[in-house]
């Protein structure tokens, strides 16, 4: 199976679309559920504390998105992926086959940029 022409183009294609929509889904903040793990409480779609119950309860009780973020960009790179794979062989070309790797290269880049602001002192 890994052998076959399809798998190798749908490999190929999810790792760096998987990096570039995580690096979507943190800017803009598309996740397709938030977890509140203290409470046990999962609601589809992004929300803030603030949205679900009164603005003190984002102390109480954190959300997290990082799982969210993340089944964002797989969803996505899974769309992305299966797409490329079931195209005909004749229409998929060479590459260079660097772009793979200089996509989560700039990824990983762009995550640690956007993140900075999590570990600034406030004043």
């Amino acid at each position: 199976m890994t052998s076959s022409l399809a798998f190798r183009r749908f490999a190929f294609v999810f790792g760096p679309a998987f990096a570039m929509l995580y690096v979507i889904a943190l800017a803009y903040d598309l996740a397709l559920f938030t977890v509140y793990p203290s409470l046990g409480i999962v609601l589809a779609g992004t929300h803030r504390s603030k949205d679900a119950v009164d603005p003190a309860m984002g102390f109480l009780a954190p959300a997290m998105y990082w799982y969210c973020w993340a089944a964002t960009a797989a969803l996505g790179a899974l769309g992305f992926a299966i797409a490329v794979a079931l195209l005909p062989g004749r229409w998929s070309f060479r590459l260079w086959s660097g772009w793979v790797w200089v996509i989560p290269l700039a990824a990983m880049t762009a995550c640690a940029y956007l993140t900075l602001p999590w570990f600034r002192l406030s004043p």
